[in-house]
């Protein structure tokens, strides 16, 4: 007896490499949970497979798996910096239904829709769940798509589940022991990724969780039962050690936190998680130290405040930046500081500043990132206003590293200077920390930063 059910590939393009570039090794490679908690939803209604690209040598042998796979329905995940490989992936795919979704395309609807038949805005699992049963396009709930006269209809956006509606993704395809955790995040293998909550609806420029952004940053929460349904899951049939928890802010609610750490200490995992400087405190630190936690993730975003308040709009001073990373060393938790370069306003000063700031707070770990000022952003908005940006399409031959695929914005600095404080700062950083055990990401930045020298000085 033949499935009947349509035959459905959801693809998340292969990235690393292409947004990492010589970092890609230093940088953590998890699976696309968005993906597999579409398969879950949708499974009893079709054949559902993740094609994570990571995982192929060449989009050339990802293209031939999903044409081997033969699918009914091609669903590609879009990115900023990845839209040109998933416009390759529609214009390779045999599929009869060619539908993207994901933050890039949710901004970039009419573009998207010379590629792709159908556009899912905002998350996707109502919408997808209604395509594959056989509802007529038009009254699919958070859709877009071309009418017959070429013209782009939006339908009304879906209304979305609570997060204890969506069935566990399936981690016997995760736990594969091919995902990648980055050394602030190394903790004992086997390893899994969870999220408890989605979304985050605070203000910052860059961030496609922000008000204004996906689903316009609506904060919402799994259950403690539901999230331990999954961590029986993990423990009980897949032996896993730690977890990464890629929560946008872990700790939002303090209440919550509580209860969620009670719960977690009866696992005996160890976990990393990521929160904001202003939603943790001693009693927080203890619950997350005594629960299993032994990392946290801070964005900083700049050293020079002038420049988090317009710029950024993080809403956080640095003193309590400071006294953040004091409590978790106090309690034993490691700390990743993560700072921006080159927002419109960055000048070789600020950005000199938040060098300084970074070393000022002497966390275990940094980061260094060059701002993307991805469409749907505040900043992507701002950046377009002041006419920093016009139209542009992506493009990852002109516009090479970090941000991959799209200009800066920054007014005061070229792209060449930009990568070049960013190598210094890591150099810096980590040379300042221990340049022994830290030689492999000291060396990566001294390459990267000869090679920016003979290029800018050529």
């Amino acid at each position: 007896m033949t499935d009947a059910r349509p035959r459905v590939a959801l693809v998340n393009p292969p990235f690393s490499e292409l947004v990492y570039g010589a970092e890609h090794s230093l940088k953590s490679i998890t699976p696309c949970l968005g993906l597999f908690y579409l398969q879950a939803y949708c499974c009893d209604l079709a054949d559902c497979r993740v094609f994570e690209g990571e995982f192929f040598r060449t989009m050339e042998e990802l293209i031939q798996a999903i044409d081997e796979y033969a699918p009914d329905i091609l669903g590609v995940t879009t990115n900023t910096s990845t839209y040109p490989l998933c416009k390759q992936l529609a214009e390779a795919s045999r599929a009869r239904l060619k539908v993207a979704g994901g933050p890039y395309s949710s901004y970039r609807i009419q573009e998207s829709l010379q590629d792709f038949d159908l556009v899912f805005v905002g998350d996707a699992e109502i919408g997808f769940r209604q395509l594959v049963s056989g509802v007529a396009i038009p009254d699919i709930a958070g859709v877009a798509y071309n009418d017959r006269g070429g013209n782009v209809r939006q339908t009304s956006p879906a209304q979305l589940p609570p997060l204890d509606d969506l069935p566990h993704p399936n981690h016997s395809a995760m736990q594969i022991g091919l995902y990648q955790a980055s050394p602030h995040r190394q903790l004992e293998a086997p390893f899994a990724t969870m999220v408890t909550t989605r979304g985050c609806g605070f203000q910052c420029t860059f961030c496609l969780s922000a008000a204004g952004g996906m689903n316009n940053g609506r904060y919402r929460e799994r259950s403690i039962e539901n999230v331990c349904g999954e961590l029986e899951i993990l423990t009980q049939h897949f032996g896993v050690k730690s977890v990464q928890f890629w929560d946008d802010t872990f700790t939002m609610r303090k209440e919550r936190t509580q209860a969620l750490c009670a719960a977690l200490k009866r696992y005996d995992i160890h976990y990393v998680c990521n929160t904001r400087t202003d939603k943790i405190d001693e009693d927080v630190a203890r619950w997350l130290f005594d629960s299993g936690c032994r990392g946290v993730f801070f964005g900083v975003e700049s050293g020079d405040e002038e420049i988090l308040d317009s710029n950024i709009r993080k809403g956080v001073r640095n003193e309590r930046v400071r006294s953040a990373i004091a409590i978790c060393k106090e309690f034993g938790l490691q700390t990743t500081t993560s700072f921006i370069f080159g927002s419109i306003d960055d000048t070789v000063e600020s950005i000199r500043e938040s060098i300084a700031f970074s070393l000022e707070l002497d966390a275990d770990f940094v980061l260094f990132n060059i701002y993307t000022a991805h469409p749907g952003t505040a900043g992507y908005a701002r950046a377009r206003r002041e006419g920093i940006i016009g139209d542009y399409a992506v493009d990852i031959a002109q516009y090479c590293g970090e941000p991959a695929g799209v200009p800066t914005i920054c007014k005061n600095l070229t792209r060449e200077e930009l990568h070049l404080f960013k190598a210094e700062a890591y150099i810096q950083y980590y040379s300042h920390k221990d340049p022994l055990a830290h030689s492999e990401i000291i060396n990566t930045y001294k390459e990267e930063q000869l090679r920016l020298s003979a290029n800018v000085f050529a």
